[in-house]
C-alpha cells in the first residue's frame, strides 16, 4: 500500500517559491511587499491542489493520504501573514511601514509670505506658536516671513508644507494684521517624534506696532533702530539683539532671570513677586539703550537678555 503526505509538495513548493522571489528581489531592486502580497495566495492553491490530486489517484490505487501536519502548519502560517498584510494594507498602515522603512530626514524650505503693509495696517499681532521664531524689524513696506523646517519622508515625496496656509493663519482686520503659526502636520504617525524643528524669520516694518504671544517659545528679536512699540508676551527665552544706533527702552516685568550688559538693567526695588514657596522670585527691570524713545515691554517671560553690539 503506497502513503501519500499531503502537504509535503506545498511546503517544498512554498520554500522554493519564497526562495526565489527573495534571490529577483535583491537583483532587481523590486519591492518585497507587493510582490508577497501578489504571491501568497498561490500557497493555498498549491496545497488545495495536492489534496485534489492525491485523493482523485487514490481511488484508483490501493494507497493512504496520511497528512504532513508540520508542513500544513508552515503553510498555513505563511497564509496568516499574507491575511495580516491584506488588512494592514486596507487599513492604510502598510503605507505608512514603508514609508518608515523608506524615510530620511529633509530641511525643506518654507512656503515665503509677503504681504504688503502699506498704510492701512498700524499694528502685527504675531501668535509664534510651539517654535522658535526671529523678528526683525526692516525698511521694507511688508511683512515677510521666510525659513526651514525639518520632516522626515520618502525620497521621491514632496515637501509637507506646500502652501503658506499650510503653516500660517494669516487674516486682516482694519488697521491689525493677525498672523498665527499653525502646528506642523503629520504625514505619518509611525514617523511622528513627538516634536518636528521649525525656525522661521519675520520681517515687520520698523514703523509698526507689534505684539507677540509667545506660547514659553524661544524668541530673538533684533529691533534694530525701531520706530515703534514692541510688546512680548509669555515667551520663553528671550534674547534682543542691539546695535550701535538702536534707540530703545526695554521694560521687564515679571521676568525669572535677567541677563546682560553689567549695570545695565536697573532693576525696581521693592520685594519681588513670587507666585508660591516653590516658583523662583519674578523679575522687574528697565533696560535703556540711547534716548529710549520707543519701548520693548516684555511680561512674564522665563530669561531675558540683552546683547550689546
Amino acid at each position: 500500500m503506497r502513503t501519500w503526505r499531503v502537504g509535503t509538495i506545498s511546503m517544498g513548493a512554498a520554500l522554493a517559491g519564497l526562495g526565489v522571489v527573495l534571490l529577483v528581489s535583491q537583483f532587481l531592486h523590486l519591492d518585497l511587499t507587493t510582490i508577497f502580497l501578489s504571491w501568497w495566495p498561490l500557497v493555498f492553491i498549491i496545497l488545495g491542489a495536492e489534496i485534489l490530486f492525491f485523493v482523485f489517484f487514490s481511488r484508483k490505487e490501493s494507497s493512504f493520504v496520511k497528512y504532513d501536519i508540520l508542513s500544513i502548519l508552515f503553510v498555513g502560517l505563511l497564509g496568516m501573514l499574507g491575511i495580516v498584510c491584506i488588512l494592514l494594507t486596507s487599513s492604510g498602515l502598510m503605507d505608512q511601514v514603508r514609508a518608515a522603512v523608506k524615510s530620511e530626514e529633509k530641511t525643506v524650505n518654507l512656503p515665503g509670505f509677503n504681504e504688503k503693509a502699506g498704510k492701512g495696517i498700524q499694528r502685527v499681532v504675531l501668535d509664534s506658536g510651539s517654535y522658535p521664531l526671529t523678528v526683525e524689524s526692516g525698511t521694507e513696506e511688508s511683512v515677510s516671513i521666510f525659513g526651514t523646517y525639518d520632516e522626515l519622508g520618502m525620497e521621491t515625496s514632496g515637501p509637507l508644507l506646500k502652501r503658506v496656509e499650510d503653516y500660517l493663519l494669516v487674516q486682516r482686520n482694519g488697521d491689525t494684521l493677525y498672523i498665527s503659526f499653525k502646528d506642523l502636520p503629520i504625514q505619518n504617525r509611525l514617523l511622528d517624534t513627538g516634536s518636528m524643528d521649525l525656525e522661521a524669520t519675520l520681517v515687520i516694518p520698523a514703523e509698526l506696532a507689534l505684539e507677540i504671544e509667545g506660547q514659553s517659545a524661544d524668541l530673538v528679536l533684533k529691533p534694530r533702530q525701531l520706530l515703534n512699540d514692541w510688546n512680548v508676551k509669555g515667551s520663553g527665552n528671550l534674547s534682543v539683539f542691539l546695535q550701535d544706533n538702536s534707540d530703545i527702552k526695554i521694560e521687564a516685568r515679571g521676568a525669572d532671570e535677567l541677563e546682560g550688559p553689567k549695570d545695565g538693567w536697573k532693576v525696581n526695588e521693592g520685594k519681588p513677586e513670587q507666585i508660591s514657596e516653590n516658583d523662583p522670585a519674578k523679575k522687574n527691570g528697565i533696560f535703556k539703550y540711547g534716548k529710549g524713545n520707543h519701548s520693548l515691554t516684555v511680561t512674564d517671560t522665563i530669561h531675558v537678555t540683552v546683547h550689546n553690539p
